[in-house]
């Protein structure tokens, strides 16, 4: 991949219109590094295959000779199932030999540590009553693994590990769809503890805690915090698909109440979560809506989990775009500075970003994550967020890299500038430059119609402050693929949108940087 880009702009209307600008006189002698600096740090592209082999790498240094993976590498860190499935979910991405066989390694262990009806040691507050299938956070020495006798939940344990294993069975060798085949009385005992949680006609869900007993088929997370989480919710909207997947794939079992118990729970997060304009973060048992977009956690991020998990739909409704625009209107420093909004890095944002299409985003991520390579992760690296990034990075590998204008026949309206065709030959030391005028235009011809998507245009130092990018299908009529951009201050700007025909792909430089300059980008890249 070229470069990274610095800035991103993404539209979610259905026809886009982009603003264009070149250069016909430059400032002197500029250089274009094919690097970009990002909020102080320098990152460059990132190459997905070594990126996601580094992450594995990693979680697979997390493991202890038990199985367990902890949430870190290094002596004396806790083992929380939930981030080991996560992580788990990220090697399979990748699912050589070797990271196959530490997944096996990790599903054995959790399948040896599911505890049964009574708690033979709880923590002040919590109940000696167990439920059965569940697993206890754990402890760690040089040599020892103790439960701490509690969890952050139970739902969302059980849920991931459910889509853990089918995620195994789809990649896994013949044999090792045989082994976990054979596994059905532990993976039927993890189902059981999630229907546990589920509130439903069958289910007797505990007094107290923020929510009433109305069989509305969302989860619980646990008898102990007695809370129906809307990020919980998604997971197990996820676990209850995936159960139903390996009754009828892997287990030779029924997925019927899988199915009702999953349909039921998307009902009910649309009924008892969603309130016209956002989700809240739990169930309050009322029909107010609380969640605030100014509260990191969860409020804002638990409005991206619903299309990240597809609970919601990326393309059938307009809800999954406009709540991650607003979310990352609201925190748009989370690319390539998490922590000014929070302690821990969330690359699950970078998933959720990369699922409803803002691949710059989610590549900008990536690329501070890889800023820290060869030396150590970001602050807060757990295997989990390793997990998300493999994800992330693998989503990413497989979306369109095709420059579409490269080596394509360019033209200007400009007379006394550079070559046109300067800006499609792959070269970032040649550039285009216009006249010194406003309202200059560059054309470039992609040979035949393309769905295009996203595009980069990659400034010279005499740069548009605002330009249009317009696209057409016959070289006459002429349509603006997004808003004028406003207010631009050079670099590499990426412009996504949703997918558009065109052919032909114009950019108009509305004004400039400098009176005594045209404009002038290095590259103009279509995908």
């Amino acid at each position: 991949m070229r470069s990274l880009v610095k800035k991103t702009f993404t539209f979610t209307i259905a026809s886009v219109m982009l603003l264009s600008c070149q250069k016909s006189q430059q400032p002197a002698a500029v250089t274009n590094t094919g690097e970009v600096t990002n909020g102080g740090l320098k990152v460059s592209a990132v190459t997905y295959a070594t990126f996601i082999a580094d992450q594995c790498t990693y979680i697979r240094s997390c493991q202890r000779a038990s199985g367990a993976i902890m949430n870190d590498s290094g002596v004396g860190n806790d083992i929380t199932p939930y981030f080991s499935n996560i992580a788990c979910l990220g090697l399979l991405e990748d699912p050589t030999v070797t990271n196959i066989a530490a997944v096996k390694s990790w599903m054995t262990w959790y399948m040896a540590h599911l505890n049964g009806t009574t708690n033979p040691s709880p923590p002040s507050g919590w109940s000696s009553t167990e439920t059965a299938g569940s697993v206890y956070d754990y402890t760690t020495t040089a040599t020892t693994e103790t439960p701490k006798y509690k969890y952050d939940s139970i739902d969302s344990y059980a849920a991931t590990f459910l889509s853990l294993a089918k995620k195994f069975y789809e990649v896994a060798s013949a044999g090792d769809k045989t082994w976990l085949a054979g596994k059905a009385t532990e993976l039927n005992l993890i189902g059981s503890a999630l229907m546990a949680c589920i509130d439903n006609s069958a289910n007797t869900m505990p007094a107290g805690g923020f929510d009433d007993d109305d069989s509305d088929g969302l989860s619980i997370d646990s008898f102990n915090h007695k809370c129906k989480y809307m990020m919980d919710n998604t997971e197990v909207n996820a676990g209850l698909k995936a159960m139903s997947w390996l009754q009828t794939n892997a287990l030779s079992g029924s997925a019927t109440a899988w199915n009702t118990a999953a349909s039921n729970n998307t009902n009910g997060i649309e009924s008892q979560l969603w309130r016209s304009t956002m989700y809240n973060p739990y169930d309050n048992n009322n029909t107010n809506l609380f969640a605030n977009w100014g509260t990191w956690y969860a409020d804002a991020t638990c409005q991206l989990f619903p299309a990240m998990l597809d609970v919601i739909s990326v393309t059938a409704t307009s809800r999954a775009t406009n709540l991650y625009n607003t979310f990352n209107t609201t925190y748009p420093a989370w690319v390539n500075n998490p922590y000014a909004y929070t302690t821990h890095p969330w690359a699950v944002i970078s998933y959720a970003a990369a699922k409803v299409g803002d691949y710059p985003g989610a590549n900008t991520y990536l690329s501070w994550v890889d800023s820290y390579a060869g030396t150590t992760n970001p602050p807060y690296w757990y295997t989990a967020e390793a997990g998300w990034a493999i994800r992330t990075a693998k989503l990413l590998s497989g979306i369109n890299n095709t420059n579409y204008a490269l080596s394509r026949t360019a033209t200007t309206s400009s007379t006394g500038g550079v070559s046109p065709g300067a800006a499609v030959d792959g070269n970032t030391a040649t550039r285009w430059s216009s006249d010194v005028a406003n309202n200059e235009w560059w054309k470039v011809d992609l040979g035949s119609s393309k769905s295009v998507s996203r595009i980069i245009v990659r400034w010279e130092g005499a740069y548009a402050t605002s330009y249009t990018i317009q696209r057409s299908t016959d070289n006459i009529t002429f349509t603006n693929v997004v808003p004028q951009i406003t207010g631009a201050n050079g670099g590499d700007d990426l412009i996504a949108f949703a997918p558009v025909s065109a052919r032909y792909i114009k950019i108009i430089c509305n004004t400039r940087v400098n009176s005594l300059w045209g404009s002038s980008f290095w590259e103009f890249e279509v995908y």
